[in-house]
């Protein structure tokens, strides 16, 4: 699980950024469910990172799975042609880095269910300041 936090003022584009990362994770979170490729997975909320102008600072797929290892497949990307199955656990991590500026990523641990999915985690994805 990963949240980001700011610390002390934060200006407006890392809280941008910041809106834009939940959204895009909300986006993916709804289209989880056993069936779906990881490509296709992954595509929902890179789309959204692109339209929203950031594309080029989403450099890593959207997550991959976990078991034994923190990362196992299925992985969650483009390149992913796995077929997700019901009860597949995996991680779903948009971010958006930007070199000088800072970086954010918001991280789910969630079950792949028939129709959708269950997250694991319970910590607030509101933003947060210290």
């Amino acid at each position: 699980m990963t949240r980001t936090i700011g610390i002390g003022k934060v200006n407006d584009e890392c809280r941008k950024i910041y809106d834009i990362v939940r959204e895009a994770q909300q986006r993916a979170l709804e289209k989880v469910k056993a069936g779906i490729t990881g490509k296709e997975l992954d595509t929902y909320a890179r789309d959204f990172i692109t339209e929203k102008g950031y594309g080029n600072n989403f450099g890593h797929g959207l997550g991959h799975g976990l078991g034994y290892d923190i990362h196992e497949k299925p992985a969650i990307n483009q390149r992913s042609e796995f077929i997700l199955e019901e009860n597949n656990i995996i991680t779903i991590e948009p971010g958006i880095y930007i070199e000088g500026l800072g970086g954010v990523r918001i991280e789910d641990d969630v079950i792949v269910k028939t129709d959708g999915c269950e997250i694991l985690n319970s910590s607030t994805k509101e933003f947060i300041t210290l």
